[in-house]
């Protein structure tokens, strides 16, 4: 029937970021040569060394530093694996807006994984993730809405966020057209409104 919402969001392999922001704290050449001896680093297969030069960064505000840090210890890269340690950086990218660290935070929620299983705070972050065209979390969070977890059971919404998620570029592996199908016509027409209302939000068209 629905796909599970385990399997949608986090990457198996490493896939730390390359791209870096400027923050007040740093010069420009300083900051951005720091980051990306990390990347260099975590490239050549030396985490140890990235995370050296990541900590300070994150520590500081970085949110690609923050994220990449969840990534080594979700993965036991250059360091003992750790999901609690993961989680909390996911957190700290999350809470600066990032949508892929909202939407990685809201699958470790959704699974126990690194902090005690919660579909509420799934549901929060994965909606903070979609709203930013995230897909993969637009269809995790429809996949809650239509199996209750978090929230009541809503074949509107969970319509309405797994079109969010095909608009998104992520694949609703025929879920959309099964739904459709077991919704009467004034179901269906709220949906749509609500899929309107949705894709305005997340600048979709």
């Amino acid at each position: 029937m629905y796909h599970s919402v385990t399997a949608t969001t986090r990457c198996p392999a490493m896939k730390c970021r390359t791209s870096a922001a400027v923050l007040l704290l740093f010069s420009a050449s300083l900051f951005a040569g720091e980051f990306e001896a990390g990347v260099d680093a975590a490239a050549s297969g030396d985490y140890e060394t990235a995370l050296r030069h990541w900590r300070l960064l994150a520590d500081a505000g970085h949110v690609d530093a923050q994220f990449n840090i969840g990534l080594l210890y979700d993965n036991g890269a250059g360091v003992d694996r750790d999901p609690a340690q993961a989680a909390e950086w996911y957190r700290r990218a999350a809470e600066s807006g990032d949508r892929t660290a909202q939407s990685y935070l809201a699958e470790m929620y959704a699974n126990g994984h690194g902090v005690e299983r919660n579909f509420a705070e799934a549901v929060e972050w994965y909606r903070k993730a979609a709203l930013q065209r995230d897909g993969a979390a637009a269809y995790n969070l429809g996949i809650l809405y239509a199996s209750g977890r978090g929230v009541p059971i809503d074949d509107i919404y969970a319509y309405a966020w797994l079109s969010v998620a095909a608009a998104s570029g992520q694949s609703a592996n025929g879920v959309l057209e099964i739904m459709a199908s077991g919704m009467s016509q004034g179901r269906r027409a709220q949906a749509e409104a609500l899929r309107k209302e949705l894709f305005a939000k997340c600048g979709l068209h």
